[in-house]
C-alpha cells in the first residue's frame, strides 16, 4: 500500500511540473509576443518622425542654397532672412547687418501707430490735418491731391499699400515725431532699426541721417505680426490686413503662380541703389517669411534675384 501511495504522489507531482513549465513557457512566449509587438510599434511610430526630420533637413539645405543663391546674383550689399512659419530655426544670409530701409522702414511706423490705438491714445477714425510741408514726392499720390485732412485709417492705408511718402510724414507728426517709433522699436529688440528722417528729407541725408534695419529685425516683427504675438491677436489682425493689400508684388512674389495669400512690404530708393522686399507668403495649411535688403546694386539684377528666390521657395516649401 505505501509502495502504492508513492507511486501516485510521484505521478501527481509530474503531471503539476509538467504545467508549471507549460505555463512558464506561454508566459514566456506572450512576453516575447508583447515585446516584439511593443518593438515594431516603436518602428511604426518613428518611421514618420525619421521621414518628417529627412524632409526637414533637405528643405532647409533647398531654402538656404536659394537664398545665398539670391544673395549672390543681386550682389553689391545683400541681406536675407527665411523663416517657414512654425519652425524654430530661421535661415539668415548678413540677416544682422544694418542696411537702408526704404520705405520698409514703414513697417515699425504702423507697429507704433497701432501701440498707440491699443493705448487709447489714437484712433483709426481720429481725422489729421496735412500740413504742406510735410507733401513730398516719391511713391503716393496724396501729395498731389486737395486734401487737407484724413482719418488715421486713410493714412495708414496710403501708407502701407500704397507707400504714401506724404502719409508716412503726416503719421510720424501725429504719432509725436521719430522719438515714439524709435522707443517702440527698442521695445520690439529690433537693434539694428532706426528711423532718423521723414521720407525724402535730403537734408537730413546730406547731413549723414538715414532709416536702417537690418533682415532680421525686419523678419522677426513680420514673424510677430502673423503669429498674433506682436500686439496682440486683434491689433496684429489689422495689420496684416494692410500687408495684405500692398500694390507693389514685383519682386519676391512677382514668379509665384498658385492661390497664395500674400502680405507684403517693398521698399527702394534708386538714388542709392536700394531694392527691398519683405513678404509673407501662406498656401493651404503653411506660411512662410522672406526679406531681402539690397543697396548699392543694379535694379535688374536686384529684382530679378527676388523673382527667382520667391519662385524657388514656394516650390521648395509649398509642391
Amino acid at each position: 500500500m505505501k509502495f502504492g501511495l508513492s507511486i501516485k504522489v510521484a505521478a501527481l507531482l509530474s503531471l503539476l511540473v509538467l504545467s508549471g513549465c507549460s505555463t512558464q513557457k506561454h508566459s514566456t512566449e506572450q512576453a516575447h509576443s508583447t515585446s516584439s509587438s511593443v518593438q515594431k510599434s516603436s518602428q511604426r511610430t518613428k518611421t514618420p518622425e525619421k521621414k518628417k526630420q529627412v524632409k526637414s533637413s533637405s528643405e532647409n539645405g533647398q531654402i538656404q542654397h536659394a537664398l545665398q543663391t539670391c544673395v549672390n546674383d543681386a550682389s553689391k550689399k545683400t541681406s536675407g532672412y527665411v523663416k517657414v512659419i512654425g519652425d524654430h530655426q530661421a535661415i539668415h544670409i548678413n540677416g544682422s547687418r544694418r542696411q537702408r530701409s526704404a520705405s520698409d522702414i514703414k513697417i515699425f511706423v504702423m507697429v507704433e501707430a497701432f501701440r498707440q490705438i491699443k493705448a487709447g491714445t489714437l484712433h483709426l477714425n481720429d481725422m489729421v490735418s496735412i500740413p504742406q510741408d510735410d507733401k513730398v514726392g516719391g511713391t503716393g499720390q496724396l501729395a498731389n491731391q486737395d486734401t487737407n485732412r484724413l482719418s488715421c485709417i486713410n493714412l495708414l492705408n496710403l501708407m502701407i499699400k500704397n507707400s504714401d511718402n506724404t502719409a508716412t510724414n503726416v503719421l510720424i507728426d501725429k504719432l509725436g515725431g521719430l522719438a515714439p517709433i524709435n522707443k517702440s522699436i527698442q521695445e520690439l529688440g529690433c537693434n539694428n532699426t532706426r528711423i532718423q528722417r521723414k521720407m525724402l528729407d535730403y537734408t537730413a541725408l546730406k547731413a549723414g541721417r538715414d532709416n536702417y534695419t537690418s533682415a532680421d529685425d525686419v523678419g522677426k516683427t513680420l514673424n510677430a505680426i502673423y503669429t498674433g504675438q506682436l500686439l496682440g491677436s486683434n491689433y496684429d489682425a489689422q495689420m496684416l490686413q494692410l500687408l495684405k493689400g500692398n500694390a507693389n508684388q514685383s519682386k519676391i512674389p512677382a514668379l509665384i503662380r498658385g492661390s497664395a495669400t500674400i502680405y507684403k512690404k517693398t521698399g527702394e530708393f534708386p538714388d542709392y541703389g536700394v531694392q527691398n522686399d519683405a513678404a509673407i507668403i501662406k498656401h493651404k495649411n503653411r506660411a512662410f517669411i522672406a526679406v531681402v535688403l539690397s543697396e548699392n546694386g543694379s535694379q535688374n539684377s536686384q529684382i530679378k534675384a527676388m523673382n527667382i528666390l520667391g519662385k524657388q521657395l514656394f516650390q521648395t516649401i509649398f509642391e
